[in-house]
């Protein structure tokens, strides 16, 4: 299993580039970005998916 790299909510903004965590919740209900739990009950996003959606722009 190849390592994956998660970061938090405003590393993925960041990435991203928006400024408001609603616009992340928002991308989150219309299925851009998928937000995961590894690490018990915080959010966390794959770095390599924010940057393919960062692309694609």
């Amino acid at each position: 299993m190849a390592y994956e790299e998660y970061v938090s909510s405003k590393e993925a903004m960041l990435i991203l580039g928006i400024k408001s965590e609603t616009t992340l919740i928002k991308y989150e209900k219309l299925k851009k970005v998928k937000a995961y739990r590894p690490f018990g009950n915080r959010k966390r996003y794959k770095v390599v998916e924010l940057l393919n959606i960062q692309s694609k722009r």
